[in-house]
């Protein structure tokens, strides 16, 4: 699997600039698209959700660039997003496994948790639901929104030893539904996930 490492990085910054939606085809999913250039990394799209038919019961995020690996996000649709339910993570040739503590109440507790490319790493939540830090031993990668639904920029820093899968994995669970990484948005979220999906148990 390429990571796309740079050897010897200690900081970057970058920004994604939102380019949606573009519109479906005929039962189809409108589409939204976030794009810029990542120092050393070369230019980075973000897409969510994919263009996937309007039945289908999942939906799919992905990140794709020059020197980012290829990586997807599948989960439950709640809002045109996958959210973290029946997930599926996948970079390149490596498939994740991804949990959570559903009765945590810290966001340290509450953090997604994901072993890839025999990494592990956590993703929470940073004080609103606008900042989310993924990090893993030697390197972090802290993400802000302008806004929380289809978000007119999203930036990124990153520090210590991080590379391309590092960076590409924090941009792709910026497409993902994570406002139940905190309790309060859990909270806040549960009713609507709840009435959007009787038939299954939703995802607290």
């Amino acid at each position: 699997m390429n990571t796309g490492q740079h050897t010897g990085q200690l900081a970057v910054r970058f920004e994604l600039i939102h380019s949606g939606p573009a519109q479906g085809r005929l039962r189809r999913r409108p589409t939204h698209t976030w794009a810029g250039t990542v120092p050393g990394y070369g230019p980075v799209e973000l897409v969510c959700p994919a263009e996937e038919d309007l039945l289908r019961e999942t939906v799919t995020a992905w990140v794709s660039g020059h020197g980012i690996p290829p990586m997807s996000f599948t989960g439950v649709e709640f809002r045109d997003l996958p959210r973290m339910a029946m997930m599926t993570l996948t970079a390149d040739a490596w498939t994740g496994k991804l949990a959570r503590r559903h009765l945590a109440v810290t966001a340290r507790g509450r953090a997604l948790r994901i072993a890839i490319a025999e990494r592990s790493y956590r993703c929470q939540v940073l004080g609103s639901k606008l900042r989310h830090e993924l990090r893993r031993e030697g390197a972090v990668i802290t993400m802000s929104r302008s806004s929380w639904r289809y978000p007119g920029t999203i930036s990124g820093a990153g520090q210590g030893g991080f590379d391309g899968l590092d960076i590409g994995l924090a941009i792709l669970l910026e497409g993902v539904y994570t406002r139940n990484l905190s309790f309060s948005g859990a909270l806040y979220s549960w009713p609507g996930r709840f009435l959007s999906r009787l038939d299954d148990i939703p995802d607290f």
